[in-house]
């Protein structure tokens, strides 16, 4: 067995089963009503998915190829949850969306074209888990006939018959089933494990259980960081599981979901708890793995009892998704922040419309609906957030209204609106490691009560009569705390305020330190703060340079970009068309430094507008000591516009003195291209 594998397996052994028969769920959508900071970003995310990308004519089209179904799926799923979220009706756009989604189904019932019998391609496969899951969340809210036949349908007619082949998923034995795999994002397929778990609760066949758990199984004996596997996909795949094991208390699924995220947080986590895309190559971070990892999180909360991943789900809502959302509410990557990369700031992210966008909706519609939840007759809240819920019990309904300052503060009151119960009820409230000894108290109608202390909770009786108050305060320590992966980063630290994690704009680190949740997200400055900072005060100004020579390499170069006015065309450029021999008839993109550069990828990002090369029309060349070389196809990820180029091995890359992406002929170029953005990676 190989390291990797035997790790994962001793760490499944070692596995929590504490609270494992919890019957802990979070009251329905239609229980609360947002305020405050979660409702007005909800609201953006809302009116994001409403605009022109998103309407039928435009969503359709996209992702269509490599992925059907992906990007369509995925705005299903965001607009119904945030419309359940929100209490609004179904949108125009998305009643247009599922009136004409049928007309691109194959005989078959799923999209794009019939697949050979075996099912067996990555692309197709991946891009139906958000259809999937998109489907089943608008039919569980809408019960429309119409959506769950949709999903029967693909069920039997693509996953149930695609077992055999998901069995031999990378198998290398002879027998090994012809897989057509996805270009750089290994494991990519298990990402549908999200969409087909929660599809079992509405199409429970027996065939589709064992589909499912040979998937699990499979996943099971994969290296996933060995393989450098998407992490996206694992934290998705994760989630899965996990859901099957709430479904079927196989223990050791429960188990296998855990030890998961532990290799994922000990090895793929950023210093902003977003995530390294692919386990050993921290390129960029991208919402649709943190979304997944805040939702895994509080999941493992909820079905093991153990705070420190309740803690995570806080660590990462308020440094990790939140910041992340961009001022028009959509979502997308950004860089990658840890000693991995050696990069110390942290900036605003681009959007990934074609797929982080939507998922972001989803994020954000879960915080909201994790802000209470029930046992039995208990009501536990593991947040603080504004808003109003009514709560369940046998003797009727009570209606609570919450107000808050945290996470700045520590600081919650709540006020009981109307009761038909008019008895004590338990109640649990979080306690954070970040709130100071012995400084969290509980009172009710102005009077400090005594409460029970268990698994990071504080328990108390409170009779829900209307009228009543209760009000939680505790102070949140403010200061240092080590590093995410700390051992890979010796006497590294952060400062932290609460929950929040300290930026600062200045060159110097100097004080006052600003939460990255004020400084990135909508509302803040933007910037690049730092968020990583050793003991010594004055190791912050080292560490920019460290950065500088980490980042991406295209912003140290003279750049020629085949739109650009010739007015704007730095004259050094002028000798990529020289000497070099470079036909700037063909040239799309160049880079040339006044000195060589150590390189190991390029990474390539093909704007949504616009149109764009086939891979194989299009060549990268540089030059190294004069003599031009060529890299090989790139590895193709996200929607098919995301390039990535390896040159030489990926830990010592080559030295070149200039890159030039370039058609290989006239006819490679179609009308309309538009230059990609382009990243340049450097030794680490």
């Amino acid at each position: 067995m190989k390291k990797a594998a035997l790790l994962l397996a001793l760490m499944a052994s070692m596995a929590s089963t504490k609270g494992v028969e919890s019957q802990l769920k979070p009251i329905p959508f239609e229980d609360q009503t947002p305020d405050g900071l979660l409702k007005a970003r909800a609201e953006m995310s809302f009116r994001r998915l409403q605009e022109p990308y998103f309407q039928w004519d435009n969503v359709s089209r996209v992702n269509f190829g490599p992925f059907p179904g992906d990007a369509l799926g995925r705005t299903i799923n965001g607009l119904t949850l945030l419309s359940q979220a929100l209490h609004q009706p179904e949108p125009a756009s998305l009643k247009e969306i599922m009136r004409r989604v049928p007309t691109l189904a194959n005989p078959d019932g799923y999209l794009g074209p019939k697949l050979p019998e075996s099912r067996a391609n990555e692309d197709t496969m991946a891009g139906h888990n958000g259809y999937t899951y998109g489907l089943m969340e608008y039919a569980l809210w809408t019960k429309d006939p119409a959506a769950k036949e949709s999903l029967r349908r693909m069920v039997a007619n693509l996953f149930v018959p695609a077992r055999a082949a998901i069995a031999g998923y990378r198998e290398t034995s002879a027998s090994k089933v012809d897989w057509h795999l996805s270009g750089g994002d290994v494991g990519q397929f298990f990402t549908t494990l999200d969409g087909m778990t929660r599809a079992y609760a509405l199409v429970p066949l027996p065939e589709f259980q064992a589909t499912i758990e040979t998937a699990i199984e499979r996943y099971r004996k994969l290296d996933l960081v060995g393989l450098s596997a998407q992490t996206h996909a694992m934290l998705s795949a994760a989630t899965g599981i996990l859901r099957w094991y709430d479904m079927h208390r196989r223990h050791e699924d429960l188990a296998f979901a855990e030890a998961l995220y532990k290799n994922y947080r000990a090895l793929a986590m950023t210093e902003t708890f977003e995530n390294y895309n692919w386990f050993k190559k921290p390129s960029w971070t991208e919402a649709c793995g943190v979304i997944d990892s805040f939702i895994l999180t509080v999941n493992l909360w909820r079905l093991t009892g153990r705070a420190d991943y309740l803690e995570d789900a806080h660590l990462i809502l308020f440094n990790g998704l939140l910041p992340g959302q961009l001022h028009n509410g959509g979502f997308g990557t950004g860089p990658c922040v840890g000693h991995a990369t050696g990069a110390c700031r942290t900036k605003p992210h681009s959007e990934a419309a074609f797929c982080c966008s939507m998922r972001g909706g989803e994020g954000l519609a879960r915080a909201i609906q994790y802000s209470y939840f029930q046992d039995m007759e208990t009501v536990v809240l593991p947040f603080y957030s504004n808003g109003t819920a009514t709560l369940r019990f046998a003797e009727g309904t009570c209606k609570v209204r919450q107000e808050t300052g945290y996470p700045h503060k520590g600081q919650a009151r709540l006020e009981v609106l109307e009761s038909q119960v008019n008895k004590e009820k338990p109640w649990r409230f979080f306690v954070p490691s970040w709130a100071v000894k012995d400084s969290f108290e509980i009172h009710v109608n102005g009077k400090k009560v005594e409460s029970r202390l268990a698994d990071s909770f504080a328990e108390i009786e409170v009779p829900l009569v209307a009228g009543t108050v209760v009000e939680v305060a505790f102070q949140q320590e403010r200061g240092p705390r080590p590093a995410v992966q700390a051992e890979m980063s010796k006497g590294a630290t952060r400062y932290f305020d609460g929950p929040l994690l300290l930026g600062s704009a200045t060159e110097n680190a100097g004080e006052p330190l600003v939460p990255i949740l004020d400084l990135l997200a909508v509302g803040g400055r933007g910037g690049e703060p730092y968020v990583y900072f050793p003991k010594q005060k004055s190791q912050p100004a080292v560490n920019a340079g460290t950065a500088g020579k980490a980042g991406n390499l295209a912003s140290g170069a003279q750049v020629f970009q085949r739109d650009m006015a010739a007015d704007k065309v730095p004259g050094e450029v002028g000798k990529l068309f020289g000497a070099l021999k470079h036909d700037r008839a063909l040239a799309i993109i160049g880079c040339i430094w006044s000195k060589p550069q150590k390189v190991r990828q390029v990474i390539l990002q093909w704007p949504e507008s616009g149109a764009m090369p086939k891979p194989e029309e299009i060549a990268l060349r540089w030059s190294d000591a004069g003599g031009l070389q060529t890299a090989a196809q790139p590895g193709i990820i996200g929607n098919g516009r995301q390039w990535v180029y390896t040159l030489g091995s990926a830990s010592e890359g080559i030295t070149v003195d200039n890159l030039v992406l370039a058609g290989k002929s006239t006819e490679g170029i179609p009308a309309g291209l538009a230059a990609p953005e382009i990243e340049i990676i450097g030794q680490p």
